[in-house]
This record gives structure tokens, sequence and C-alpha cells, in this order.
């Protein structure tokens, strides 16, 4: 059994519980993409050709989710409602 000395693991199913209805602050299109993506990186599915197989870290998760909701409001700012609209411009 691993150690979790920072609780990375109570601290993102607690999260996800109350993420349940969608992320606080996000679109319903933005939260919902977030969480399939983090749905995929919990299971091991949809990873890159480079990386190790199997599911993803609870720290690593935590990151994750940490990054890709600070992007999500960046872009809310810049006038981006929804994710799957960005270009290159």
């Amino acid at each position: 059994m691993k150690i979790d000395p920072y609780n990375h693991k109570e601290r993102y199913l607690a999260w996800r519980k109350g993420a349940e209805n969608g992320i606080q602050g996000l679109s319903k299109e933005n939260s919902d993409i977030i969480l399939l993506y983090l749905d995929d990186m919990q299971k091991g599915i949809n990873i890159g050709a480079g990386s190790s197989r199997g599911p993803r870290g609870f720290n690593r998760l935590n990151s994750l989710k940490n990054k890709l909701q600070f992007f999500a409001r960046k872009f809310i700012e810049r006038g981006i409602n929804a994710i799957t609209n960005i270009n290159e411009d």
C-alpha cells in the first residue's frame, strides 16, 4: 500500500463528489469536457502513445484538475465560453 502523506486521494475524491453536477464557475459544456477527460485519465484511457499505460495517480489527477480549471477560467476572461471553439487565432 502506498503512503499518501498529502491526502491526494481524499482531496480528489471529495472534489469529484462536489463536481457531480458540474464544476462551479465554468459553463456546462466546459465542465462536462473537463470531467470526461479526468474520467479517462483516472481509467487510463486515451493517453499518449509515449506514456506508460494504466490509470494516472491521484496526485496527477489533482494537478490536471487544477490546470484545466485555470485555463478554462482564463479562456472565459478572453471571451471564449466553449473550449471546443478555440483555434490558432
